[in-house]
């Protein structure tokens, strides 16, 4: 299916959840349109949530609801780390992840490693809210393929977040097994990452492998789930593995009564109840958690 429609003479963009499914957003003239060395980079005003990025014709990011993926990628693990204070962040070109990182007064150092700088610039351009954390002294940016970099660093941070898009081209790599195993080395003690695993309505066998994989490798496993409207289904997953027995609670409210009034999505509510799953997913994850659905131990006998 073409994900650039006209219907009754207007243009719309759609991303099929499945073959049978998707979102549609009505479009005005496209911004900006180029294949970069890894994927086709493209970015619409939309009538709706604004502007719209799209890598390999699929939605990363939109204007109206970006907040949502971000805070709930980030805060959630840094508020359970004690006192987070070296961060690396993988994929994550438009900015987002990176500019609510440095929202923790804790932070001394923030990592990105993004394979292509093609989405940086198209980002800082067209998305300058995203972007904004990329001249803060204490983000370094690094251009290169995570997956061999990770080989290569001895580097160790306290908090990885894999801020990918679905496992094709370039991301496909991000959600390997042998990946994982290299983020867990470089973690410290009590350290943590989480990465988005996708839609578990149209994703759920990934969702589960996904557990899955996490259990073989950290002793310590989550799973929450955020509402964004611009993604197939609405309903969007992220796995946490850690190298130590958590609580699921907000435990720094000091820390977080810091920046709580530039957030739009996030509150200490939100972090409880995001742990709460719909039994369908609960069921599907459930090898790496306690029964009544907060976060677990790992069962060790799941492997993927």
């Amino acid at each position: 299916m073409a994900n650039k429609i006209l219907i009754d003479g207007v243009n719309w963009f759609m991303e099929p959840g499945n073959p049978n499914a998707g979102l549609a957003f009505k479009i005005q003239e496209p911004l900006f349109k180029k294949q970069t060395p890894y994927q086709l980079l493209e970015i619409f005003d939309t009538y709706e949530f604004g502007r719209l990025m799209a890598l390999d014709q699929l939605i990363m990011v939109t204007e109206r609801d970006e907040f949502a993926y971000h805070e709930m990628l980030v805060h959630v693990p840094l508020l359970m780390h004690p006192q987070p204070k070296k961060a690396l962040v993988i994929g994550g070109g438009d900015g987002g992840t990176l500019r609510e990182i440095i929202k923790h007064p804790t932070i001394e150092r923030a990592v990105q490693v993004e394979i292509d700088f093609e989405v940086v610039k198209a980002s800082q351009q067209f998305f300058p809210q995203l972007a904004s954390a990329y001249d803060h002294p204490k983000v370094e940016l690094i251009i290169a393929d995570a997956v061999i970099w990770l080989q290569q660093t001895t580097e160790k941070f306290d908090i990885v977040l894999v801020d990918g898009s679905d496992p094709v081209g370039p991301a496909a790599g991000l959600f390997k097994t042998s990946f994982y195993r290299d983020i867990k080395s470089i973690l410290n003690e009590g350290g943590m990452m989480v990465g988005q695993v996708g839609s578990p309505l149209y994703n759920l066998e990934r969702c589960r492998e996904f557990m899955g994989m996490l259990g073989s490798i950290f002793p310590f496993t989550g799973f929450y789930t955020v509402f964004i409207p611009a993604y197939p289904s609405g309903c969007w997953g992220f796995g946490l593995g850690a190298n130590c027995e958590l609580s699921f609670e907000c435990s720094d409210e000091v820390r977080y009564s810091t920046f709580k009034r530039t957030l739009k999505y996030y509150n200490t509510d939100i972090h409880k109840g995001a742990f709460l799953l719909p039994e369908t997913i609960k069921q599907a994850v459930r090898g790496n958690y306690a029964t009544n659905g907060i976060p677990g131990r790992a069962n060790r006998e799941r492997t993927s």
